[in-house]
């Protein structure tokens, strides 16, 4: 028995399965649950993006182990191979969205079924033969040339995959003005997932560029086809969680529009140190595990602009930053206030407002880390 070929197969059916489960689950997900129009759209997103990637391994695995061979057989994984990140791109758009009624360009699909399209003619009339032999003699135009469709993939998949992080960056940025949920609304376990994006996406051209990686079993077929079963179940479970905001207003305001109410209503939208101090120790809006700096702005006669300008001048925090520090205080208030054998320390942190017991470590951390007293963040 060839227990190397054993082991490739067993790799390949991992990603492949876990794509196939994942699937499943989503449209268990899409079928019965009565989800938001956001969620079902990143789902059925998500859904293409399984399915496009079952059609990839299947058809890697074919050229592999020459089970079947059909002429069309290199186009379609090509063309699967575009699809993937361009599908990534999309869901990561749903995701970050930044404004409701953002809308996503579906001439990005254009762009990969017009790069398929290119390859294959390049190949099937000829065209490839003609080309190599004149520059054959040429180092490096004939390894371009000898590899194109790596090498286009590569650079394809990278640019995706720099686009898709830059929107997460300016989410990531935004959002922490806007909601005090960081966990859930951050997407900070995203993150993981781009770490394993870069290492298999644009890999395709390290194994050619270093032929006996791609000759090694396990560093050239087993890690990859077993990240990429990570990768499936990670984006599955997260979205399946619901693990994203659901944007149902802008949470990126237009900069001229805010400068126009602003200087229209400047005496009527200042916030007293005071006062607001007093609103947040009487009211305790932070205990809201979901709270938004839109639920605040109806009681303090404000726009969220001039709310969120006003917490980062006066206490040098994002709104999120805030919140966690009022949650902090009135932790250590319960805890001072509460026999512990009663009330455990976990649940303390639930009443106090935080959604998990790692939203209250990073704060507690960040609170010690920064030399910030909690008492400075309200009144007491």
């Amino acid at each position: 028995m060839d227990y190397e070929y054993l082991f490739l197969g067993v790799s390949f059916s991992s990603s492949i399965f876990s794509a196939l489960f994942c699937l499943a689950l989503l449209g268990l997900k899409l079928v019965e649950d009565q989800t938001e129009l956001m969620v079902k759209k990143a789902t059925i997103v998500l859904i293409l993006f399984y399915i496009v990637c079952i059609f990839f391994y299947t058809t890697t695995f074919f050229d592999i182990f020459q089970v079947l061979y059909f002429p069309c057989l290199k186009g379609v994984n090509f063309l699967t191979t575009l699809l993937i990140p361009t599908l990534f791109y999309h869901l990561i758009f749903r995701l970050t969205r930044l404004k409701k009624e953002e809308k996503f360009r579906y001439f990005h699909y254009g762009i990969s079924l017009m790069l398929s399209f290119t390859f294959y003619l390049y190949h099937q009339t000829g065209l490839e033969i003609i080309v190599e032999g004149h520059y054959a003699k040429k180092s490096m135009l004939s390894f371009l040339l000898l590899n194109e469709d790596s090498v286009m993939a590569t650079v394809f998949n990278l640019s995706y995959l720099l686009l898709s992080l830059y929107r997460l960056l300016i989410y990531r940025k935004n959002i922490a003005n806007y909601s005090s949920d960081e966990e859930r609304d951050s997407l900070v376990w995203l993150y993981p997932i781009f770490v394993i994006g870069f290492l298999l996406f644009p890999g395709s051209i390290v194994l050619y560029l270093f032929p006996q990686i791609q000759s090694n079993l396990i560093i050239g077929q087993l890690i990859p086809n077993f990240l990429f079963m990570f990768f499936n179940i990670n984006l599955c479970y997260n979205l399946f969680c619901e693990n994203f905001a659901q944007v149902t207003e802008d949470i990126l305001e237009e900069e001229q529009l805010v400068n126009q109410e602003t200087d229209k209503k400047v005496k009527e939208l200042t916030i007293d140190k005071q006062k607001f101090e007093k609103y947040i120790v009487e009211k305790k809006p932070y205990l809201n595990p979901q709270l938004k700096i839109t639920d605040l702005l109806s009681d303090l006669i404000t726009n969220r602009s001039y709310l969120s300008q006003f917490i980062n001048t006066t206490y040098k925090m994002n709104f999120c930053q805030y919140i966690n520090h009022c949650r902090y205080n009135e932790y250590l208030k319960l805890k001072e206030n509460s026999n512990l054998e009663q009330n455990a320390e976990e649940d303390l942190i639930l009443i106090s407002g935080f959604r998990s017991y790692e939203s209250f470590k990073r704060t507690e951390d960040a609170v010690y880390r920064t030399k910030n007293k909690p008492q400075n963040t309200v009144t007491q």
